[in-house]
């Protein structure tokens, strides 16, 4: 059985991002893309003792004037799992931009899709 799962970071970041500026959108969505291997791992653990959670969390967080990604929150959260939530939130938080934007930049919609599937 493999586990899966599904981070739509890009369109949520170039949705989520207003400042309009496409390279900052770009590493905004480089970044959250690169949590897609820790993000699997919390999720792979969850499975060890629940293999029925799946569903969709959708986050939003901001990025600070120095990069740093802050404030991650959960606006939806279909798997309902607070280790995997937690988990998953100290993955986003962890991230920094190369290039800080100099001002806050809210990052609207992120969603994230748990679900496991055979080869």
């Amino acid at each position: 059985m493999n586990k899966h799962v599904l981070l739509a970071a890009l369109i949520a970041t170039v949705a989520g991002c207003p400042s309009g500026n496409p390279n900052l959108r770009n590493e905004i969505g480089t970044k959250i893309a690169s949590t897609q291997p820790a993000i699997q791992k919390c999720y792979q653990n969850i499975l060890y003792t629940n293999r029925k959670v799946r569903g969709m969390m959708v986050l939003q967080m901001a990025a600070n004037a120095e990069g740093q990604f802050v404030d991650v929150n959960t606006l939806r959260d279909e798997p309902a799992n607070p280790v995997l939530r937690y988990c998953v939130v100290q993955e986003l938080g962890k991230l920094k931009l190369d290039k800080p934007p100099g001002k806050r930049v809210e990052i609207t919609s992120v969603p994230v899709k748990f679900d496991w599937s055979n080869p």
